[in-house]
């Protein structure tokens, strides 16, 4: 039986579970053969060579359960998930066995968040930890909350408190968001109150940030949504420019001389910290959310 095992794991070809992976993910092998940079047929083909393998459909492929994981597919995707999770823990794993804080901290922050004290906290760790670099990425609360519970990202910066128990949510502060317009006029309208809308990307009915649109229904702001934003700075941008109303970080537009804040009453929105309780965290991570803490930014785990 061993040897039968062992024959098995030798033949597999681990590349074949890594499509199939993505397969289950996109639910199209047209997404999947984007997202792999590969060819459709390619796709097709490893998804075929992988259930001759295995003597398994992994995959309905017709009626209404179109690209739907069979049973089998269910669980051949929860053990390719474990084995991925174990694949790119390795070079975390390595560092800490070299004994040295190295490597990368990769923080994911939300693109409406404005943290002024991040680049003088990474200086400061930095000091401490010279061979620890840093890669800040911005994203949707969504995406970012989707990835973290995916375990395709580490740490997190949002303002969304997510009901998944798998992942952990620790307030770093609290955020004041103010509307505002441009000091010209804006375009096409008089009113403050009928002004276009620049929204940022996460503000849609049910998505974390819809509480903003919901503040600016109730202070009267009728306008149509004209633009859609990813951060601050595109925000910012298309409001100074003078294309609409929107709404800012009021430490981030109190900087901005080209515009003025809506005599309106701030909406308060928590940040926080978040990660995924499972997920392995690198010592580089470790010692950052330890220096968190000793800076007063994170209040200390019990």
């Amino acid at each position: 039986m061993t040897a039968l095992l062992d024959k098995f794991a030798n033949q597999l070809d681990w590349n074949l579970l890594r499509t199939f992976m993505v397969i289950v993910q996109e639910r199209s092998i047209t997404l999947a053969a984007h997202r792999l940079s590969v060819t459709q047929p390619s796709v097709s083909a490893a998804l075929r060579r992988l259930e001759e393998r295995l003597e398994r459909r992994l995959i309905e492929r017709g009626g209404a359960a179109a690209f739907q994981p069979t049973a089998a597919g269910e669980v051949l995707y929860r053990h390719c998930a474990d084995i991925y999770g174990i694949v790119t823990a390795l070079p975390k794993a390595l560092d800490a066995a070299h004994g040295v804080v190295q490597g990368i901290v990769t923080l994911h922050l939300s693109g409406h968040i404005h943290w002024p004290e991040l680049p003088a906290l990474i200086a400061g760790y930095r000091q401490q930890y010279p061979l620890v670099r840093f890669r800040v990425k911005r994203g949707t609360c969504a995406d970012i909350l989707g990835q973290l519970a995916q375990k395709h990202a580490t740490l997190g910066v949002v303002s969304a408190r997510d009901a998944r128990p798998v992942l952990v949510q620790r307030k770093l502060f609290d955020q004041e968001m103010g509307h505002y317009m441009g000091h010209g006029a804006v375009h096409g309208a008089d009113d403050p109150h009928a002004a276009p809308v620049i929204g940022f990307e996460d503000e849609q009915t049910g998505s974390p940030l819809a509480a903003l649109s919901v503040h600016r229904i109730r202070a009267g702001l009728e306008g149509p949504t004209v633009a859609e934003a990813p951060d601050c700075e595109s925000l910012a941008a298309l409001v100074r420019a003078g294309a609409g109303i929107g709404a800012l970080p009021r430490r981030y537009a109190a900087q901005d001389p080209g515009m003025a804040e809506l005599p309106l009453p701030p909406i308060v929105l928590p940040v926080y910290l978040a990660r995924h309780e499972q997920a392995g965290l690198s010592p580089a991570d470790q010692r950052f959310l330890q220096y968190l803490e000793s800076q007063g930014c994170l209040p200390a785990q019990p």
